[in-house]
């Protein structure tokens, strides 16, 4: 556990901004995937979601889990399925549209060097 300044948990205040920024990226990437015309309840929206990720006591990163299919929309796919035939799929770029909509990796970004600073700060002697 880490603490800073009057003994406050920063591992806790860094989780606690990677799943503000996990709830915001999953609503975007939900808004953006919603313009493929899939309705609320579909599993493709049910399955993707987007979850932090901690080591050593910090947020080490924020993955997007999704299923396969998505991935090949958004990088497009061209070569022989599995039942044989020819399939030819021009890229969606997905995740390129979320990360030019979405601030949430600037914000998390932001809070994490307030974060780290301070526990850097506390360390320190003056």
């Amino acid at each position: 556990m880490r603490t800073g300044e009057n003994n406050v948990n920063l591992t806790q205040l860094e989780k606690r901004e990677g799943q503000k920024a996990a709830r915001v990226l999953r609503r975007d990437l939900r808004a953006v995937l919603s313009v493929l015309n899939i309705s609320e309840s579909s599993t493709l929206l049910k399955k993707t979601s987007v979850q932090t990720k901690m080591q050593f006591d910090a947020l080490d990163h924020l993955a997007i889990v999704t299923p396969h299919y998505v991935f090949k929309q958004h990088y497009g796919f061209e070569g022989i399925k599995k039942n044989g035939v020819k399939m030819s799929m021009k890229p969606f770029n997905h995740f390129i549209t979320l990360f030019d909509k979405t601030k949430a990796l600037d914000q998390l970004a932001d809070a994490i060097s307030k974060i780290r600073l301070e526990e850097i700060t506390s360390k320190i002697r003056f």
